[in-house]
């Protein structure tokens, strides 16, 4: 058996290197991501004034959602790129351009001092984040994955999710920190700048860690596909499809328990901006534990039967969190409904990653990697603050991002009963054996 268990110190020290490199692109994009939306209310007062608040706050969050339309045209770049320059090549160009975007929404003038020109640069910089962001994914979690043992690839690429985690925590505790050391008025005027620039420091250390590996043994085997877009495009449309419809359950929880939950707190359950964002770190601190643990176990007993799991335990709990944490809205309850919520998801996410990247030959993985990714996050997930706020402005009702996620939950079941008839459910218990693993590692178009 290929495993961990097997290999040197020397060869754990640089598979730890591996985790951590692809890791700190995914916790920088994440993390500015949240940033953002943490800080949508503070963003919307030096960007986008008006007389009315809420149509402020929709600007901002607007201006977040159309920004991860970029990000499908970001995938297809920065995934055939990757796929046919390499892995390491495709993270290096992703790390720099989440860098330059992020500086831009640092220091970008504000409304008040030049007008729309401001406003156009924080646009720029999001534009620019969201093309990064669209190549990361695939990128670096086809690097993980051509590197780690086959019997350990879901263990592996579940350190992604873990990527998120650390986001969030990150986010969390600065915007804590943050509203708790300053007032309102100094928050707005400069306050709202700092976690951005301290996502900046990130960069160069994102930069060292990756210029340090080599590239993968798969892709240095693979035979070289002159378009891969094309490619991907021709031959694993319906494959793509239905793991884009999966894939939604965590595109929605991602963005409604991790971006959404603080501002939730506040509009609906009637807390402070610092007690609010103890909700994002209970979710932060869930996906920073578990995938690992769930990913070990897609490598025992399969990636669907897992993904299942966490997806009908989602459905299960979901509604009944959000009645709980509005019938008794205090910080205890509301954290852990949240974290209880978050670890019902990481039994879907643990699996997902390997999952996804073995529906594809190392030829296109990165393309395909990168499409489902970005299509999904881009409507599901990118368009969700705004969807959920204005839903609940209209409807008054409280419970609108519990429906939301009910909806891809319902969504991501139908497209796994393709998956089983498709593939066949022993295609998916791959990962113990070396036969199976040949099955379905990437080895079928």
């Amino acid at each position: 058996m290929d495993s961990t268990d097997q290999m040197t110190p020397e060869k754990r020290r640089y598979f730890r290197k591996v985790i951590a490199s692809a890791l700190v692109g995914n916790m920088l994009e994440f993390y500015d991501l949240f940033i953002y939306g943490f800080l949508a209310v503070y963003i919307a007062q030096v960007f986008f004034p008006s007389s009315d608040p809420f149509t402020s706050l929709l600007l901002t969050l607007a201006t977040f959602g159309v920004s991860y339309f970029i990000r499908p045209i970001g995938a297809l770049f920065i995934g055939s790129y990757a796929d046919r320059h390499g892995r390491k090549a495709g993270m290096m160009l992703t790390i720099w351009s989440m860098g330059l975007g992020t500086a831009m929404i640092a220091f970008a003038p504000s409304h008040a001092a030049i007008g729309i020109g401001g406003t156009l640069i924080l646009v720029a910089g999001k534009f620019i984040q969201g093309f990064s962001a669209g190549g990361e994914f695939g990128t670096s979690v086809s690097f993980v994955t051509e590197h780690a043992p086959r019997d350990r690839r879901g263990y592996f690429a579940s350190f992604q999710v873990v990527g998120i985690g650390l986001a969030t925590g990150m986010a969390s505790i600065v915007s804590l920190m943050l509203t708790r050391s300053l007032d309102t008025i100094s928050i707005v005027e400069w306050g709202w700048r700092l976690p951005f620039i301290l996502g900046l420091a990130i960069v160069p250390f994102g930069y060292w860690l990756r210029s340090g590996l080599d590239e993968t043994p798969e892709f240095a085997k693979a035979e070289a596909v002159a378009s891969p877009v094309a490619t991907t495009l021709a031959s694993t449309k319906a494959r793509i499809g239905a793991a884009i419809g999966m894939y939604s359950l965590a595109a929605s929880t991602n963005y409604l328990l991790g971006v959404f939950i603080p501002l939730y707190a506040q509009r609906e359950l009637g807390m402070s901006p610092a007690d609010s964002m103890w909700g994002a770190l209970g979710y932060s601190i869930a996906q920073i534990f578990l995938p690992p643990v769930f990913g070990a176990m897609s490598d025992r007993v399969g990636r669907l039967k897992m993904i299942v799991l966490g997806t009908l335990l989602t459905g299960v709990f979901c509604i009944p969190a959000f009645r709980w944490m509005n019938a008794m809205p205090t910080v205890a309850v509301y954290v852990s409904c949240v974290t209880g919520l978050t670890a019902c998801v990481m039994v879907f996410q643990g699996a997902m990653p390997s999952f996804l990247a073995e529906l594809f030959p190392s030829s296109v993985r990165t393309t395909g990697l990168a499409l489902i990714h970005n299509l999904n996050f881009t409507v599901v997930g990118g368009l969700s603050l705004l969807i959920c706020t204005w839903l609940a402005q209209q409807t008054g009702s409280k419970f609108i991002p519990a429906y939301y996620v009910m909806t891809t939950v319902a969504i991501a079941l139908v497209c796994t009963f393709y998956f089983r008839r498709k593939l066949g459910g022993h295609r998916m218990e791959e990962s113990v054996t070396k036969k199976n693993a040949a099955a379905v590692g990437g080895n079928y178009s």
